[in-house]
């Protein structure tokens, strides 16, 4: 019995023995580094409804289904509504500057009407919630301006740009005979819309309200009779009225004897440069002439950015004007002619493409909102586009329209360039025998696109 209870003992004291003296367990690491944790994501963007109300004359524009676009200022971002019945639109969009524009077109007494409108000023902040788009009645002109080239194309060595070879075409938008005799021509200061523009202060143009416009370099006149049938055009060669394709192949040819041309024949010492030159198929009677309002050895055509006009005033009277120091601004850092607003015909606003960001508009609204951005050295050509149910509604059209345009030069990688949405080919329309009724609501963004080629070419 001793034995078995002094086994047992010591067995107690080796199990005790064990648990107080077995090596314990190692305390837990602080483990892997786990990193930086989950990407947290953008901070969440600001949202502000906004409320935005067609206006014309002073009172509500109450139609419904008007499609309104806001753009944002650099131009990336696009936001569409239409109007409910009491001409209103609503988003909900980031804090920012946009710009609104809106179109809507109908008849009156046979006349195609256009009212139209933008507001290049809506600062998105919390509190602000209610802006106003006043859209103005245009009616359709019978004379517009269907394309300017002026940007230049690549010489044959690749060496550069060839910029001689400039003209703007004028096009009879109707059914009926139009008297071109009486239009002039003449461009808005500042030359380049990215350039500095003393005219603009806080974000209005100062002659806006004042009834003129600048007219920059020089009023340039017909100095015969120029009558252009219905549905045709007429076209005006600015530097050389030559055929340019015997230089540079990439050009066109400005030497027929139906063209017009800018000439500096009576004013050779002021417009001087070697670019002036003419075919001698171009006939004198066809020679267009001016009186230079401001310095410089030819008229400043931008080669990016030009802001072209064309204004309805007799040869005699376009003269005075140009030669009245009475009637100069003087106070713009090149003398301006002040040129009335109510006589402008038709404008084109253009903004480089590459220079979108600086660019400001040059013309009051009431003769133009929106702009066509351009591309030099590449041929490329500013061109109006097609008034597709106006110009599908010609009965004398049934079978002759060509559809899928292919001359524009929007890329949809990138969303640069643009084209006309109509799709139908206007010059291929043409040949084809068609007559041709191209947009004009007084905005150069809806009115025009850039072409890949000129249509001369």
């Amino acid at each position: 019995m001793k034995k078995l209870f002094k086994f047992m003992a010591i067995a107690a004291i080796a199990v005790f023995a064990t648990a107080c003296f077995e090596e314990p367990e190692p305390e837990p690491g602080p483990g892997p580094d786990p990193g930086p944790g989950p990407d947290p994501g953008p901070t969440p963007v600001a949202i502000f409804g906004i409320n935005v109300q067609l206006k014309s004359e002073g009172a509500n524009f109450a139609v419904e289904g008007i499609k309104v676009t806001l753009t944002d200022d650099a131009g990336i971002a696009s936001y569409d509504a239409t109007t409910d019945a009491n001409g209103s639109v609503t988003y909900q969009v980031p804090a920012g500057t946009y710009s609104a524009s809106a179109t809507y077109k109908t008849a009156e007494d046979g006349k195609r009407i256009a009212f139209n409108g933008a507001n290049n000023n809506i600062a998105v902040a919390e509190g602000s919630t209610s802006f106003t788009l006043d859209l103005k009645k245009v009616v359709s002109q019978q004379i517009i301006i269907k394309e300017l080239y002026f940007g230049g194309c690549q010489k044959n060595d690749a060496s550069g740009a060839y910029r001689d070879d400039a003209y703007v075409i004028l096009y009879n938008n109707s059914e009926y005979e139009a008297d071109a005799t009486d239009i002039v021509f003449s461009l808005i200061m500042p030359s380049n819309a990215h350039a500095a523009n003393k005219y603009i202060t806080d974000g209005k143009l100062m002659y806006e309200d004042l009834g003129w416009i600048p007219a920059y370099s020089a009023i340039w006149w017909f100095t015969s009779e120029v009558k252009i049938p219905a549905y045709s055009q007429i076209v005006i060669a600015i530097f050389g009225a030559i055929d340019h394709t015997q230089t540079v192949t990439a050009s066109v040819d400005l030497s027929k004897p139906e063209y017009f041309w800018m000439s500096n024949t009576e004013i050779m010492t002021v417009f001087k440069n070697a670019k002036y030159k003419t075919s001698e198929a171009i006939p004198t009677n066809h020679y267009m002439t001016t009186f230079p309002v401001s310095a410089g050895n030819a008229w400043v055509l931008s080669v990016n950015s030009p802001g072209l006009y064309i204004g309805k005033m007799p040869k005699a009277e376009a003269d005075a004007l140009s030669q009245d120091k009475d009637n100069y601004d003087k106070t713009a850092t090149l003398t301006v002619a002040k040129f009335p607003q109510d006589k402008v015909v038709d404008a084109v606003e253009v903004f480089d493409a590459g220079n979108l960001a600086k660019s400001l508009f040059r013309f009051p609204s009431s003769i133009n909102t929106g702009y066509v951005a351009h591309t030099g050295d590449q041929g490329h050509s500013v061109y109006r586009n097609v008034d597709k149910e106006a110009t599908e509604a010609l009965p004398e059209n049934a079978g002759k329209l060509v559809y899928m345009y292919a001359m524009g030069t929007y890329n949809v990688l990138n969303g640069t360039g643009s084209t006309d949405e109509s799709g139908i080919d206007a010059e291929a329309s043409m040949a084809n025998g068609a007559h041709i009724i191209y947009s004009d609501t007084n905005d150069s963004g809806k009115d025009f696109h850039q072409r890949v080629q000129a249509s001369l070419k």
